[in-house]
């Protein structure tokens, strides 16, 4: 369960759904306990605006582009300067193969989020942008996800290896 779903009431009100919903539908017993502690209320508003703030640094730059790269305010969200050029060549090649004009995110939106644990969370989010032929007028969705880790109390992006 996402936690924009839960709301405020946290991931007890979750495991309590999830022990419902098995039983309503014929699943086992109960649900394994969730592992590790919970995480709380403000961590999670923490992480979200962490988040947002990433992903709406994203909106509107050419993704495919030296100078967006070389923005410093995106490396704060990776763990090293490498994991940060890793992520960036994903998505950049991802816009270019899509065929995004100019490369260019009109609106990156984070689809859901969820925990997976005290230290990692998983972001769902889609990028929009036009198609690079103007005849082709409608837009194009990509639809990512990333991993995001907490390292010495800080919440960053742990990208797939290319």
């Amino acid at each position: 369960m996402t936690r924009s779903a839960v709301g405020r009431s946290g991931p007890l009100l979750a495991w309590l759904c999830a022990v419902a919903l098995g039983a309503c539908f014929g699943g086992s017993a109960a649900p394994p306990a969730p592992s590790g502690p919970p995480i709380s209320d403000e961590e999670a508003l923490q992480f979200a605006a962490r988040a947002e703030g990433f992903y709406r640094s994203l909106q509107g730059v050419p993704l495919a582009a030296l100078i967006t790269f070389e923005d410093p305010e995106r490396l704060q969200y990776f763990p090293t300067p490498t994991a940060y050029a890793d992520y960036y060549s994903a998505l950049a090649t991802s816009a270019r193969q899509n065929t995004l004009r100019d490369g260019e995110a009109r609106s990156v939106k984070i689809r859901e989020f969820r925990f997976d644990g005290p230290d990692q969370a998983v972001v769902d989010y889609v990028v929009t942008g036009k198609h690079e032929r103007e005849l082709r007028f409608w837009d194009i969705d990509l639809d990512r996800h990333d991993i995001w880790r907490r390292v010495d109390g800080v919440w960053v992006i742990v990208p797939d290896k290319l």
